[in-house]
């Protein structure tokens, strides 16, 4: 005789087990070009991305251990490489920038090498996520807005 327990299956409508609620409980989401140029980044094949921060580093493993599929008609709302990602922290001012798959700062575009555009990639349309600033603070970074950039 075995010493099992039987466990019942809750009689709630909240409890559903389908593929397409499942996907809901994704917080970020990637593309499978994305997920390669990432892992180029964190190769250290670039001469640029040795001196990334050990920060930004563990937030792009976790992001791209956990991020979902960006696929159809939503992922103009995903904050991916090659877009203009209008963001606020804090309540503060609105900003703007590019999102580009570098580690190099340049004005108007925001590197995925960065702490803010680690936290931004993959986040959707009005969501928001905690900031560790340069000099230690935590701050909440909220996207606004998703626009499509064409390339040069």
């Amino acid at each position: 005789m075995t010493n099992a327990q039987y466990a019942r299956v809750p009689n709630s409508f909240a409890y559903d087990t389908t593929p397409e609620n499942r996907l809901n409980d994704v917080e970020f989401f990637l593309r499978p070009s994305d997920r390669t140029d990432i892992d180029w980044l964190l190769s250290r094949d670039d001469p640029a991305a040795r001196n990334m921060p050990r920060l930004v580093e563990g937030i792009l493993r976790y992001k791209m251990r956990t991020a979902g599929k960006a696929a159809g008609k939503g992922i103009d709302q995903i904050a991916l490489p090659l877009k203009r990602i209008t963001y606020a922290e804090n309540n503060g001012p609105i900003q703007k920038g590019i999102l580009t798959m570098s580690v190099v700062e340049r004005p108007g575009h925001i590197p995925v090498g960065s702490l803010l555009g680690a936290t931004l990639l993959g986040m959707s349309r009005y969501q928001e996520e905690p900031l560790k600033k340069e000099d230690g603070r935590t701050v909440i970074v909220g996207v606004l807005k998703i626009e499509t950039v064409e390339p040069v």
